[in-house]
């Protein structure tokens, strides 16, 4: 077990899950096969997955009280999570995802939750200051308020007192943005698709040496099936995957990120912490659910 905590700052929802044969094309139709719900979020699947491999893990959302918020808060809190700091807004959605299998592949639908920003109070800041890390995505730690203080002044005050920032990159391709984001940024998560978005023309080290000289300390890109790769200042380190029959891909980054960070907390080089996270992601797709590589 590692010392400290983490807080990780993010959604949960319950993911609603479909089978189908194919996915349609615009103005086509297609039948799905209903598969049981399941609880997901990205940050959610994350943080349960630290939790199992023995962080003490505290969560912070925005969420309605509803029947779905009291099941999926339930949830985490069976998997050792601490809920209490999460916010209640009654005007909020249900927080759901809808997740289509597709042969080996998923296509995921997000609604979004229409949160405009979240108030933290000066005593929850000060929980995520005295934390040894901060798990989060752009979209999701940008919505963060503490009176006067908006997202950049919350970074900036909780990596003063020693916190580090550790983002999934996984979609945030999908809002480009400038470049001001990995600024104040300790470890960045890419998968594939979104590391191709964010480099452009530059190489793959190019574009790692870039973000390297922000102040960020290790970029990490997942190749899927093929694993990983590493970067920080001074080396490169390419880890292959583990061989697996894939039953359902939902969850892999959220456990490949969550590992590779508790294996660093636990005194692991970068190499064996790629390694770590890539057993765990396998793991993971070798059976339904987001949250079973934990």
């Amino acid at each position: 077990m590692t010392s400290g905590y983490a807080v990780y700052v993010g959604d949960v929802a319950l993911d609603e899950y479909y089978r189908a044969d194919s996915w349609p094309s615009i103005k086509d139709k297609a039948l799905v096969q209903p598969l049981p719900a399941k609880p997901g979020g990205m940050i959610a699947n994350a943080a349960c997955v630290a939790a199992g491999l023995g962080m003490q893990v505290k969560f912070l959302a925005a969420l309605n009280r509803g029947a779905i918020t009291q099941f999926l808060l339930s949830d985490l809190e069976k998997s050792g999570v601490d809920t209490s700091l999460v916010v209640f807004d009654d005007t909020l959605p249900d927080a759901k995802c809808m997740i289509f299998l597709v042969g080996d592949e998923h296509t995921v639908l997000i609604p979004t939750m229409g949160i405009t920003a979240i108030e933290i109070t000066p005593e929850q800041l000060e929980v995520l200051a005295q934390a040894s890390y901060i798990y989060s995505t752009p979209i999701e730690f940008e919505l963060l308020r503490c009176g006067t203080m908006n997202s950049d002044d919350i970074i900036d005050y909780c990596r003063r007192h020693g916190a580090q920032l550790v983002y999934d990159l996984d979609v945030d391709y999908i809002n480009d943005g400038d470049e001001a984001r990995y600024r104040r940024l300790d470890v960045a998560f890419f998968n594939e698709v979104g590391y191709d978005r964010y480099r452009g023309a530059l190489d793959a080290r190019a574009a790692a040496d870039r973000l390297l000289s922000y102040g960020i300390q290790v970029v990490v890109v997942t190749l899927a099936e093929r694993g990983c790769v590493v970067y920080e200042r001074t080396q490169t380190i390419a880890v292959p995957g583990v061989p697996v029959t894939v039953v359902d891909v939902t969850g892999a980054g959220d456990t490949f990120c969550s590992s590779f960070v508790y294996a660093r907390a636990a005194g692991m080089d970068l190499g064996d912490a790629a390694r770590f996270a890539n057993a765990a992601a396998a793991r993971c797709v070798g059976q339904m659910g987001a949250r079973v590589g934990l």
